[in-house]
């Protein structure tokens, strides 16, 4: 796996699928979600990030054949696999985006929270702009509407409080909203010079 995302300089990294593992898990024993489902779908749900060439999007669906791969090389269990593959296939469906929320299972809904929050708070503000660098976009285009990273807060950070599927994410998405909030705030503030 780290042949694919090892490299990433974009917040897509090891680091990150590791992350997602652990608050996933996390999530998982407060819900008696399967562990297993989750971890395997944390580690490999965003291989497609590796997948486009120059920086170019694709979809979760196009990484699935590789996801399965991944996990039929090592003794995952067989019949835990299209489990894994529907959280991976789901992981970016938003409703603020016109989405239906389709995770049919409450692993594919963990899933979602836990990479939903390592967008929000002080990682994911890092990981947004880390992302802002890689893609080439500016800091902040105040009078424009260009792509920016702090734009992305509007277009997509401050929408995920919303977006969480658990009691438990939801409170842990609270208080990282906020700080969302207030470095937005104070980031404008010393653009325009006044602190």
């Amino acid at each position: 796996m780290e042949v694919w995302i090892g490299a990433d300089s974009s917040g897509h990294d090891l680091d990150h699928a590791r992350r997602v593992f652990t608050m996933g898990v996390r999530l998982a024993d407060r819900k008696v979600a399967d562990v297993d489902i989750v971890g395997a779908a944390a580690l490999t749900h965003d291989i497609h990030r590796s997948m486009g060439a120059d920086g170019e999007y694709v979809h979760p669906n196009e990484s699935l054949s590789a996801v399965k791969s991944v996990l039929e090389a090592t003794s995952f269990p067989d019949e835990k696999l299209p489990s894994v593959v529907h959280c991976v296939e789901v992981h970016e469906e938003y409703e603020f985006e016109g989405d239906e929320n389709p995770a049919e299972t409450m692993e594919a809904r963990i899933v979602q929270d836990a990479d939903n929050l390592d967008a929000m708070g002080a990682v994911g503000i890092a990981r947004n702009f880390a992302f802002t660098g890689v893609v080439g976009n500016r800091l902040w285009a105040p009078d424009a509407e260009e792509n920016s990273g702090l734009g992305h807060f509007t277009d997509k950070l401050l929408h995920l409080k919303a977006e969480m599927n658990t009691d438990e994410a939801r409170e842990i998405a609270e208080e990282r909203h906020q700080f969302l909030e207030e470095f937005s705030d104070r980031f404008k503030r010393e653009w325009q010079g006044k602190l």
